[in-house]
């Protein structure tokens, strides 16, 4: 049985994509690392809103929980549950965000960094190929 080469073809042909010249690339380099300075506050934001709300939901599930009496166990397992997820899901999200400000970005934005600095010396010395 013969195999059917047109699809492969149509495939290939969507799938190419159109070549960005180095002056764009280099445009979208500097513009990261314009804005890196203000990401890592962004950042800041984005681990304190979450943690502040674990820290909300930890404390009026503490409230609720020591309100319940011994017959509404299964009510006290749910606050627990709901607890459980606002840890792992707001939580985990906070302190990653807060890693990723305390440490800085140095190493994600280094590339970046280096190629607009040698984009612009080979300019300055004509270099640039064509």
């Amino acid at each position: 049985m013969p195999l059917d080469t047109r699809f492969d073809t149509d495939v290939s042909m969507k799938m190419s994509r159109k070549t960005e010249t180095d002056e764009a690339v280099v445009e979208k380099a500097r513009r990261v690392v314009a804005a890196s300075g203000r990401l890592r506050w962004v950042m800041l934001i984005y681990a304190v809103m979450p943690l502040g709300l674990t820290i909300y939901a930890t404390l009026a599930g503490i409230r609720k929980v020591d309100q319940l009496g011994a017959e509404q166990m299964s009510l006290g397992f749910v606050y627990g549950l709901a607890l459980a997820v606002v840890w792992t899901t707001f939580g985990l999200m906070g302190a990653l965000c807060l890693g990723k400000f305390l440490v800085g970005f140095n190493g994600d934005l280094r590339a970046q960094a280096l190629l607009v600095r040698y984009y612009d010396r080979l300019r300055d010395l004509g270099e640039l190929p064509k």
